[in-house]
């Protein structure tokens, strides 16, 4: 691949785009860290619209916001809350199964516990009012379950491999 000369500020952006892929302290969900990578990548191969220069330079804001943060939390921490929170997500799932609430209501909380598990995937943290309310889902839902006799609810983190069939077993699995 051939160098190509970009005006000075394109250069300045290109090593800053480098940098910010190379640091792996710095967290990025994965279709952020794919734009990312897209970006950098077509220096020397498309021609960089002023669109796309913004869009490197808003980049390239978010991570110095996050390097001048006092609280920053590292790539590796997020994905341990992430982790975590989604563990404790699956527990208020299943929670919420054993209750026997009418569909409406069921169909209302997973929408919200789907909207919180994406952002904790998204930003790695959440609030404290979406930690106050999953508490008090978290209570309202076990209160619920105990009173119709259902009592330590324990969650895997990991769900089992589902095996691949091949035609021929899904055929004698239905005759059988």
């Amino acid at each position: 691949m051939s160098r190509v000369d970009f005006p000075s500020r394109l250069n300045k952006v290109r090593r800053q785009l480098n940098h910010i892929l190379n640091d792996h302290r710095y967290y990025q969900p994965d279709h952020v860290r794919e734009f990312t990578i897209s970006m950098y990548n077509a220096f020397g191969k498309r021609k960089i619209t002023p669109k796309m220069e913004i869009s490197m330079d808003k980049i390239i804001d978010k991570y110095i916001e996050w390097q001048k943060d006092e609280n920053k939390l590292d790539k590796y921490k997020k994905l341990e809350n992430i982790r975590d929170g989604q563990y404790k997500l699956n527990v208020i799932r299943v929670l919420l199964g054993g209750c026997g609430y009418r569909p409406m209501y069921i169909a209302r909380s997973e929408e919200f516990l789907n909207s919180i598990d994406k952002q904790l995937r998204f930003k790695g943290t959440l609030t404290k009012k979406q930690k106050m309310a999953l508490n008090q889902m978290y209570k309202r839902f076990k209160k619920k379950c105990e009173e119709r006799g259902i009592t330590d609810v324990k969650v895997e983190e990991k769900l089992p491999e589902v095996k691949e069939l091949s035609f021929q077993d899904k055929v004698n699995a239905d005759f059988s």
